[in-house]
């Protein structure tokens, strides 16, 4: 048991840090989809806001109605976890009542201390359209083995 224990260990702690590079990826791929539909739904323009504390802290999407009323979707994020914005206003994405994207972005992704073990790039291109990779920001031509759109 203890030389299965030393060998599935450091594997084990990769997973975790893999499946939360996956989930977060896909929690910010969700908000942004819910934000363009939001759009596109109530005919005028809706926007993904960074938290106070930044990308890292959250993210929420403000009714488009009034302020006073509640908010269309909250996240707070938690962990050892980075997200940086490296295209565009740094604060928000803003899609058009056509859900478009008023400017293309890229938000990079880094699960844990070490930026070369869980890192992934999440592009919005300026017709709303994502793709995701598990490589820093900006990749150019995605390797078909590690990224999807």
């Amino acid at each position: 048991v203890a030389v299965l224990m030393t060998i599935a260990t450091p594997y084990f702690g990769q997973f975790i840090l893999n499946q939360r590079l996956i989930t977060t990826s896909a929690d910010l791929r969700i908000a942004l989809s819910t934000a363009r539909s939001e759009a596109v739904k109530r005919n005028r323009a809706v926007g993904l806001n960074m938290s106070d504390d930044g990308w890292s802290a959250g993210w929420s999407i403000p009714n488009p109605e009034a302020v006073d009323l509640p908010d269309v979707l909250n996240h707070v994020q938690t962990g050892d976890i980075t997200i940086t914005k490296e295209t565009g206003p740094a604060s928000e994405v803003v899609f058009s009542p056509q859900g478009r994207a008023l400017a293309a972005a890229n938000f990079e992704i880094v699960v844990g201390p070490d930026p070369s073990k869980a890192t992934g790039c999440l592009r919005l291109r300026i017709d709303g359209r994502m793709e995701y990779c598990r490589q820093s920001c900006p990749f150019a031509d995605p390797k078909p083995d590690s990224c999807g759109s």
